[in-house]
């Protein structure tokens, strides 16, 4: 299976959910970011950022995990943006779409 057949078919699972910018960012590198793709959470990565101090620094370094991003560059997102991604998160907790 093609990298971008499987992408549409966890896409479509609700395993990964693409996020459009409203406000698109400049990276570090000097890429802009105008999408986000998310995965869905699990267990490891709460165990992963449970050492972590502060419930804004464990949701960024929870949400940077699911992206791929670093937490530096959730930062620089515009509120209504980052808005987006917690939602998404928050839908990590209820089954995905395949299994509604």
């Amino acid at each position: 299976m093609a990298q971008n057949e499987a992408k549409q078919l966890q896409d479509k699972l609700g395993v990964t959910q693409a996020i459009t910018l409203h406000c698109p960012v400049e990276l570090a590198d000097g890429t802009r970011l105008e999408r986000i793709t998310m995965r869905r959470a699990k267990v490891g990565d709460i165990r992963a950022v449970a050492h972590l101090e502060g419930d804004a620094a464990q949701e960024i370094a929870m949400l940077a995990r699911l992206s791929g991003l670093v937490p530096e560059d959730l930062e620089d997102l515009d509120l209504c943006d980052y808005k987006q991604v917690q939602d998404f998160f928050r839908t990590c907790q209820q089954p995905p779409k395949s299994h509604q």
